[in-house]
């Protein structure tokens, strides 16, 4: 599939609540465990499946992959990699219930990781996946179609590497960040930026050390920010309150 067409044309309501709880689910798992996993967006299956999969820096291998399209499906053991197969069809469903935590809780558990009693706080890198998690919560049932891809096209086929026509209208999100090594596999710099997308634009670009750029060379650095009120809405208007209905 082109990665300027991700989603084509018909992405309907319930695709873009998936797209938004898929973020909620994996933010949520990351501010548990800030400094265990690498988040990055594939396609195995030759493309069949869309994953934001956490890659676990201990296991060296994808332990969770959020389906967008389908299930939830937990791969192994997050601290030693030791094979442990959990899916979940009925994710959504669990993410819409009165009590998500439990969900959270159930996967926790799945990775073979500790609930924890209380969160971290949250790092640069937290920060910018809670700001995603949160502006797509205003694209649920509105015509625009909002969705967040990674600056990477990682696919289990051909056609896959940086997305260079999305980098391109972010002059001044230059690639600085250093290739990251995972035991024998290596994420390049583009693995470290994220794309907000309005009907297949680039309308933002976010680097995972918490700098989020616009089109028209700004550049604004989210913890500082947060800091300011411990919460993430005043953020997302102070940097991109233009882009909401």
């Amino acid at each position: 599939m082109p990665s300027g067409a991700i989603g084509g044309g018909n992405m309907d309501n319930n695709r873009q609540l998936r797209e938004s709880l898929s973020w909620r689910l994996v933010t949520e798992l990351w501010r548990r465990f800030p400094d265990r996993f690498l988040l990055i967006e594939t396609h195995p299956c030759s493309g069949m499946y869309d994953c934001l999969t956490l890659w676990s820096r201990n296991a060296n291998k994808g332990v969770l992959d959020v389906n967008r399209e389908g299930s939830v499906h937990v791969h192994g053991d997050a601290q030693t990699g030791a094979d442990n197969h959990v899916s979940w069809s009925d994710w959504v469903e669990k993410m819409l219930a009165e009590s998500p935590d439990l969900f959270l809780d159930e996967v926790t558990v799945a990775l073979r990781l500790p609930v924890p009693k209380h969160l971290p706080s949250s790092t640069e890198t937290t920060i910018a996946y809670r700001f995603v998690a949160e502006f797509l919560t205003h694209t649920i049932g509105r015509r625009e179609r909002w969705q967040c891809r990674n600056g990477c096209l990682d696919t289990s086929g051909y056609g896959g590497g940086q997305r260079d026509e999305w980098f391109a209208q972010f002059p001044d999100a230059a690639t600085l960040v250093a290739t990251e090594r995972c035991g024998e596999a290596p994420f390049g710099p583009s693995y470290f930026y994220w794309f907000l997308l309005k009907d297949d634009v680039p309308m933002i670009c976010l680097r995972t050390d918490g700098t989020l750029f616009r089109k028209e060379g700004s550049s604004h650095e989210l913890l500082p920010l947060y800091r300011q009120k411990n919460r993430i809405w005043p953020v997302i208007n102070v940097v991109a309150g233009d882009l909401l209905p």
